[in-house]
């Protein structure tokens, strides 16, 4: 009688020495049983020690007896509330679905293996954020937003990159979001991180208007990118002078001929879209080349005094005003 031997193994507390009555209801498929007499209530108003004891000897028999029931073992983690382990148990599972994707052929690869990935990685989430883990639930979010990237946009290989090849699929991004997301999957969310991929839309004067536009509606242009970027143009100006001849790098399918133009008008929408004055100036200082914006920042700045503070305003159109620094 499974009933009886669950209430002796429950009511003794001698969990370490009626071990193998444990293993005897596991193997038989009564957990649930198990978990019913030694119920919820008595694990908060038992003695400490017995329900570690308790839950430690169910978990051993499981991963004893029956290793791969990944349900069992989380009934457990749910049934004393263990959301660390909880949350781990579905992460590993999140990942057994994605290797087992990797590990087919383009033609053989079915999207309903991701599903299964990006469901547990959710759940992960949730139960997470139950418990102010912040950094994992992210975490667990980026990861499940890049399986939604590679659903919808199969013909690029997402998931499971390197390093290396994750940095080179996030330079290559033309849309934000989808930078974004690799970005965050990948935890190279960083401002130096970006410059090579704002570089590499630079001869596209109307896509990276775009880009920006999105970028700081989600994060700051910080002034260590920007400046880098300036570095990155003068360099390139400098290095190309004259010529007509443009890398092939840089310029896929564009008009090598109209390369400086179409360089200096996205770092104009750049320029623009850094309201710092001193900072604008500093940019365009080390940029070279654009003495319009040299002089309109400085007239703005004689008229402010030297101990301006940063909430000094100027009235922008419309009636708004901006701050100048």
């Amino acid at each position: 009688d499974f009933s009886c031997l669950a209430r002796l193994i429950t009511g003794v507390s001698n969990f370490h020495s009626l071990s193998f009555i444990l293993s005897i209801l596991i193997e038989n498929g009564q957990l649930e049983l198990l978990l019913q007499k030694y119920s919820a209530t008595d694990s908060a108003t038992g003695a400490p020690a017995s329900v570690r004891g308790f839950r430690m000897a169910v978990i051993t028999s499981l991963k004893h007896f029956i290793p791969s029931d990944d349900d069992a073992l989380s009934l457990v983690y749910k049934h004393f509330d263990m959301k660390h382990e909880a949350a781990s148990l579905l992460e590993s599972r999140a990942e057994q679905y994605m290797n087992s994707w990797l590990s087919r052929y383009d033609k053989e690869r079915r999207n309903d293996e991701l599903l299964e990935a990006m469901h547990h990685l959710v759940e992960m989430a949730e139960v997470l954020s139950t418990i102010d883990a912040g950094q994992r639930t992210h975490r667990a979010c980026a990861r499940a937003s890049l399986l939604s990237l590679q659903i919808r946009i199969p013909d690029l290989l997402w998931i499971g990159l390197s390093e290396t090849n994750a940095r080179r699929i996030f330079v290559e991004q033309s849309r934000f979001q989808e930078a974004l997301i690799v970005a965050e999957a990948y935890n190279i969310n960083q401002p130096m991180e970006w410059a090579p991929v704002f570089w590499n839309q630079m001869l596209k004067p109307d896509l990276i208007e775009q880009f920006v536009a999105e970028f700081v509606l989600v994060l700051p242009l910080q002034p260590p990118m920007l400046l880098e970027l300036a570095r990155f143009y003068r360099a390139e100006v400098a290095a190309r002078g004259d010529q007509s001849h443009f890398s092939v790098w840089l310029s896929p399918g564009g008009l090598p001929a109209e390369w400086v133009k179409h360089l200096g008008r996205s770092f104009r929408s750049l320029l623009r879209r850094t309201r710092d004055m001193r900072l604008r100036l500093q940019l365009a200082t080390l940029a070279t080349g654009f003495s319009d914006v040299l002089d309109a920042c400085n007239s703005v700045l004689d008229k402010v005094p030297e101990n301006a503070g940063p909430l000094i305003l100027r009235k922008g159109h419309g009636g708004t005003y901006l701050p100048l620094m």
